[in-house]
């Protein structure tokens, strides 16, 4: 791609400027910065989390190649899910009711926060078996069935930050569970773009998205039978990948466990690229999936989108909100397709 272009983002209506040859050819089009001296384990408290305070797990796996007779040795953990020592919200028995004053408006941050921690302080999800991967999809899922039983909760978001510049406060592996008594504005520009597409074209925006994308290749990085990854044809940051379901599906707590070991070969091997494409940069990955309870969303479509942090915004991203990738879209998935 010669010249820069706005595109507009399909579901969002945002508009995104994609950069063009001479732009994307500047010094630090991606940076990484330089690995630091690996960290002191013995001072990592999720090394071994009950010794550094916190409960006995809500949820525990074993490693999957653990024998039969250590199932119930929990010393054998693989994988435990605990509560955020530092929560950003809080519980009570009662949800929240809005108080507004004036023009001014305030709900109680009522919700749940917990930490999904995996053993091995070295071992991100591109250096997991596939097995392991699976086990970790597996907690998402159940402590999402666990959460949304709740009536405060309105929205779970599970998420992961890698890196210092993804926000990360802890090299050691894990992702979050935020349960809210909102539905975050993200998700919701996302669920009423979806809404509004299929008012007026009777189909799942994402499943016409992902239609296009595959008939036209140029933004398929990789596809099995049930799932597809891509880079979207107006990323928010270069080299952002999405992986979606390709049968139509809001939830993904309703995932069927068959599909289970696709969805976990797909996800490590989308970081496995973006690690040898990009040289292990930090990132953000999260679930978006239909709110609590679903309702009318019906149209939406699941997916997981992660996004590598190389940039940093600068003034026409602050001043009016335009989001500028340098990498084309075409570019990152050539260059993530040849990164196997």
């Amino acid at each position: 791609m010669g010249s820069p272009e706005f595109r507009r983002d399909l579901v969002s209506g945002d508009w995104i400027l994609i950069a063009g040859t001479l732009r994307g050819k500047r010094p630090h089009t991606f940076e990484v910065k330089k690995k630091k001296k690996k960290d002191d384990i013995k001072k990592c408290p999720f090394e071994d989390p009950q010794k550094s305070g916190n409960p006995f797990p809500l949820l525990w796996y074993p490693s999957p190649d653990a024998k039969v007779f250590e199932m119930e040795n929990f010393k054998s953990w693989f994988l435990q899910v605990i509560p955020n020592k530092y929560p950003l919200l809080m519980r009570k028995e009662q949800c929240p009711a809005p108080e507004e004053k004036n023009f001014e408006r305030k709900l109680t941050a009522v919700g749940y926060h917990e930490v999904i921690i995996t053993r091995d302080h070295y071992k991100t999800i591109a250096e997991m078996t596939p097995e392991e991967v699976v086990i970790v999809l597996k907690a998402y899922k159940e402590r999402y069935r666990v959460l949304a039983k709740d009536d405060c909760i309105k929205y779970i978001l599970i998420f992961h930050n890698h890196g210092e510049a993804a926000g990360a406060s802890l090299s050691h592996p894990h992702s979050q569970i935020t349960a809210l008594p909102i539905i975050d504005p993200d998700v919701s520009k996302s669920i009423k773009g979806s809404e509004d597409f299929y008012a007026k074209n009777k189909k799942c925006v994402h499943c016409v998205m992902v239609e296009q994308e595959i008939k036209d290749k140029t933004r398929i990085i990789e596809r099995n039978e049930h799932f597809v990854m891509l880079v979207p044809f107006a990323p928010r940051v270069s080299y952002e990948t999405r992986i979606y379901p390709l049968k139509h599906a809001s939830h993904f707590e309703d995932l069927d466990k068959e599909l289970f070991p696709s969805l976990a070969s797909i996800l490590k091997s989308a970081f496995v690229r973006i690690k040898k494409a990009l040289g292990s940069p930090s990132y953000n990955f999260f679930i978006h999936t239909a709110p609590v309870g679903g309702g009318s969303a019906g149209h939406y479509h699941w997916h997981i989108e992660i996004l590598p942090r190389g940039f940093s915004w600068a003034g026409l991203e602050l001043g009016c909100g335009i989001e500028v990738v340098a990498v084309s879209p075409e570019e990152a998935a050539d260059n993530l397709r040849k990164a196997v």
